[in-house]
């Protein structure tokens, strides 16, 4: 084999090793654009299984504030209803990150308790893509704590909130902003429970169970989540449920 024929082999080795790394590449994905001041717009809605709607349609936007640093790590924060919530991804692995607070305090008032401040804050996974398709992540929050009823009695009160979740690859979703269907990553939540417990009476106050879909674009962040569930509160019947909240407008800084 002459000089010119080992050339061109290696040429075409290093062409095919070139695509296949590209093909295997880990995709940048993010909770938002990381650009501060870049704003996206949402609407969501709850709907039956007869597809009747059964709640209003609110609206509420995500803006990138600044950067931060949280134990060492550069993070950045977007603010939503006067709320910051920090995000951000793994250079690693291109796993996404968001840091939740969920005030259960509010949430019990309705069942007849004072309302007391209770936020619990806690890291979440939104999408993990380093093993490719197929990927796998959980979360899981339970906490005890005592609340005081409208007559002034304490009660114990148990929340638990779990999920299982899997990466399904590149699929499609349709986008008010854009008016048509988009390439986006899926994050499919193939379980998700909640629970509102009360110790004292033996009583469950609330619980849902359900699925999901969060959808991620590669430049836009999360532009989509879709969830099919059942609702039951203390009293009332077993409901089958579908919520969405979806990208209606967008502003990104030049």
């Amino acid at each position: 084999m002459t000089k010119r024929n080992y050339i061109a082999i290696f040429f075409i080795f290093s062409i095919v090793i070139w695509i296949s790394c590209k093909k295997n590449e880990t995709p940048h994905l993010s909770v938002l654009p990381l650009i501060e001041g870049a704003e996206l717009h949402f609407r969501g809605f709850v709907t039956n299984d007869q597809q009747e709607l059964v709640s209003q349609i609110h609206t509420f936007s995500r803006k990138v504030v600044r950067r931060d640093t949280i134990d060492q790590r550069p993070v950045f924060v977007y603010m939503t209803n006067n709320q910051p919530t920090y995000f951000y991804t793994d250079k690693k692995n291109g796993t996404v990150w968001q840091h939740n607070t969920d005030d259960i305090g509010l949430r019990i008032v309705m069942y007849g308790f004072a309302y007391q401040p209770l936020n619990i804050s806690y890291w979440q996974i939104l999408l993990k893509i380093d093993k490719g398709v197929g990927t796998e992540w959980s979360f899981s929050v339970d906490t005890t704590f005592t609340a005081i009823t409208s007559e002034g009695k304490s009660q114990r009160i148990r929340y638990l909130n779990n999920g299982k979740a899997r990466y399904d690859g590149l699929k499609e979703a349709f986008i008010p902003e854009s008016n048509k269907y988009v390439p986006a990553h899926d994050a499919y939540w193939y379980e998700l429970d909640t629970f509102i417990l009360n110790e004292t009476t033996s009583d469950t106050l609330f619980a849902s169970s359900g699925t999901a879909h969060q959808y991620f674009d590669p430049k836009l962040g999360s532009i989509k989540y879709i969830t099919d569930f059942t609702k039951s509160e203390i009293g009332q019947p077993t409901i089958p449920l579908h919520g969405t909240w979806e990208l209606v407008s967008k502003n990104i800084p030049e």
